[in-house]
């Protein structure tokens, strides 16, 4: 079994990239299943194999402890811990050869807290993966794309998984746009002008500070341009993932 989790921050496409890229897989004739672990979704895109919202939902856990939205999402999602035995169990049921899994809005609940990487580890003794998505509308500002790597260097170093970054919901770039983020990425020389040309004061020194820190972690970056619109770069991700999975070969036999 093969696990791949979906982690970005809110809005960048998790949810949606979940339902079009399970679909896709299906497609293929592999055998993948949908895992939702965020247990504020009010709803999905698309229908979860499993569920946490069928063990943890918010708002009961604002309604038991007297929380607000705030501390009712945290503590709902530092429970998952507690069922993770039955979750694990549910999974394997199904036997699937590749599970997508959905993790919750708020990226920092489960990237920057224990219970991210303890799941992470515990659910089910799957080889695992993670994809980061960069927002591509977000990330057309330098600033905003330095930022990204930053924080996908940090979770790489926190799950230390297999690791690939996305460019999310591409369809709404222009062309120009996404060559210049992509140049970015193919060159650091190119993504250091564009900082230095772009911004300025302390937007500026922050990200030469990011940078350099991003450089000494060692963290690769190669995203890859992909829209749950119009299914771009499926082909690619895909064939990436098989790459450090299977050496190639399909998911599913």
């Amino acid at each position: 079994m093969h696990m791949i989790f979906m982690v970005g921050t809110a809005g960048s496409g998790k949810s949606s990239l979940t339902a079009a890229f399970s679909r896709f897989l299906e497609m293929q004739r592999e055998d993948v299943m949908a895992i939702n672990l965020d247990p504020g979704a009010p709803s999905l895109p698309y229908s979860a194999n499993v569920d946490i919202r069928d063990y943890i939902k918010v708002e009961d856990v604002m309604e038991e402890y007297g929380l607000g939205p705030n501390g009712g999402l945290v503590a709902a999602t530092d429970m998952i811990k507690d069922v993770i035995d039955q979750v694990s169990q549910d999974i394997e049921d199904f036997t699937p050869d590749i599970c997508i899994v959905d993790t919750p809005g708020q990226m920092e609940l489960f990237a920057f807290r224990n219970i991210g990487a303890e799941v992470a580890e515990k659910l089910t003794d799957a080889d695992k993966g993670l994809v980061y998505l960069f927002d591509a509308g977000f990330c057309r500002d330098p600033l905003n794309y330095v930022m990204n790597m930053f924080l996908a260097s940090a979770i790489n170093i926190r799950f230390q998984l297999p690791q690939f970054q996305v460019f999310s919901k591409v369809d709404l770039l222009k062309e120009t746009e996404l060559e210049g983020m992509m140049s970015w990425a193919d060159d650091s020389e190119v993504l250091r002008e564009a900082v230095d040309a772009k911004l300025s004061g302390m937007n500026k020194e922050m990200s030469e500070d990011m940078l350099e820190i991003i450089e000494r972690m060692g963290v690769e970056f190669s995203p890859i341009a992909v829209s749950s619109k119009t299914q771009d770069g499926f082909h690619v991700l895909y064939s990436e993932l098989q790459r450090v999975f299977t050496g190639g070969e399909k998911f599913t036999p």
